[in-house]
């Protein structure tokens, strides 16, 4: 059976992209989601066909250091009628392992798994820099 897909999530335009590192290295991606329902959503799981693993982080700054923690996905609620900002500084996805050969120009295929069990699907560009759309 085919998981359905969400019609309450969408993504804020120009706020997807995965920013390419050469060398197969780890790369960080973003999105700031929408919510147009009056329930909040949480992530549960992100996979993609094109990485092997995908992990989500938060940055938190302190008055010493600047570092990157990893968190559950679960932690990851998109507010009802709300938006969840996944962008440099705070949230973000690390992809790691592409399953092939990606390039600035591409696009990685992710699916989000939600909780009340359906998924929402993106394909994310892979560029060298935000301002590149």
């Amino acid at each position: 059976m085919k998981t359905p897909v969400t019609t309450d999530i969408t993504a804020v335009r120009n706020s997807v992209w995965v920013r390419w590192l050469p060398n197969a290295l780890p790369a960080a991606g973003y999105i700031t989601f929408k919510n147009s329902a009056q329930r909040r959503y949480t992530i549960t799981k992100v996979i993609s066909p094109d990485y092997k693993s995908i992990t989500a982080y938060k940055t938190v700054t302190d008055s010493e250091s600047t570092r990157m923690e990893k968190v559950d996905f679960t932690t990851l609620t998109i507010p009802a009628e709300g938006e969840l900002a996944m962008t440099p500084g705070f949230y973000h996805l690390m992809f790691e392992k592409p399953t092939r050969l990606i390039t600035p120009g591409d696009n990685a295929r992710v699916i989000y798994f939600l909780d009340d069990g359906k998924v929402f699907k993106v394909k994310m560009p892979v560029r060298t820099s935000p301002e590149l759309y």
